[in-house]
């Protein structure tokens, strides 16, 4: 008899202890599930389709516009060109024309588009287009 009692409170702790295990696991994948969709919410609201200015096409994820940036960086507002993306840029991909955004006329493959790089304290960098080296004269001050 003592031998019954002894081999049912073994098995008793032995599910007790799996039951606990069992839920602690449980909630960790629920757990892990939830934070696995969030972070996937916060890539598709993190990527937000760019398109290039010059020839408007759609850049895919790894995809840059090449652009020059002049010093000094510690400003607010720095100028820079835009020489295009890589669908236009050293050469044009067929059917694909560059624009200028300002006075919407075509541009060649040596031009490039001047722009003014804002550098905000808080959140993202702002880029204002101020036209093609047709359009837009820089002052002679």
């Amino acid at each position: 008899m003592d031998y019954l009692i002894l081999g049912l409170s073994v098995v008793l702790i032995i599910s007790f202890l799996l039951g606990v295990f069992w839920l602690w696991n449980g909630k960790n994948k629920v757990s892990s599930s939830t934070n696995q969709k969030a972070s996937q919410k916060s890539k598709q609201k993190d990527h937000i389709p760019v398109k290039c200015p010059l020839c408007c096409t759609e850049l895919f994820v790894g995809e840059q516009l090449i652009s020059k940036v002049y010093r000094p960086m510690e400003v607010p507002d720095q100028l820079m060109t835009i020489s295009g993306c890589p669908h236009c840029f050293p050469k044009c991909e067929p059917g694909v024309r560059r624009l200028c955004p300002v006075c919407h006329k075509e541009i060649g493959q040596d031009q490039t588009l001047t722009a003014r790089l804002f550098n905000k304290s808080v959140g993202k960098k702002h880029v204002h287009i101020v036209g093609c080296s047709n359009c837009h004269r820089p002052r002679a001050d």
